[in-house]
């Protein structure tokens, strides 16, 4: 996620849609996950109404639903310094693991979708989000781990 932000907030180095066409080079018309607005980074990590769906369903999960990006919020910075706050003191550790992991799993989902011709899925998302929570939680991300604690119990 670092990579993430150096990128889109100090040198633009992301080859997203917007930053191709500044160079007259081959393009998308529109983002390859909603095939709605046009493509900028923003867009695709919080702005794209698939990907607002993966935050909805992923925070759902976790009963922070109340924090998940809406089409208002165009910046996933802003959204995440605002969601921090909203939430208890004790868990701001781990949902700032789990914010780098699901916006690392949307761009990498992106990628396989422009160069891989992968199809838009959802449900793949989501499963490639929770594969990857628990091999984080596995490889030590015990703020990740104790946020995911945090999950009601199935029933039955």
């Amino acid at each position: 996620m670092e990579v993430l932000y150096v990128a889109s907030q100090k040198k633009n180095r992301c080859w997203t849609a917007d930053r191709l066409a500044k160079r007259g080079l081959p393009h998308p018309e529109a983002c390859p996950l909603c095939d709605q607005d046009e493509e900028t980074l923003q867009h695709v990590l919080i702005g794209c109404v698939f990907s607002r769906q993966i935050w909805a369903l992923s925070l759902q999960i976790l009963d922070l639903a109340a924090i998940a990006p809406t089409a208002e919020n165009t910046s996933l910075f802003s959204w995440w310094a605002q969601s921090i706050k909203r939430v208890p003191k004790e868990a701001r550790k781990g949902l700032n693991t789990l914010i780098i992991l699901i916006a690392w799993e949307i761009w990498k989902f992106r990628n396989s979708c422009v160069f891989e011709g992968s199809p838009v899925s959802i449900q793949q998302l989501l499963q490639k989000i929770g594969n990857e929570c628990l091999l984080w939680c596995m490889a030590g991300a015990t703020d990740l781990q104790e946020l995911l604690r945090r999950l009601p119990t199935p029933v039955g």
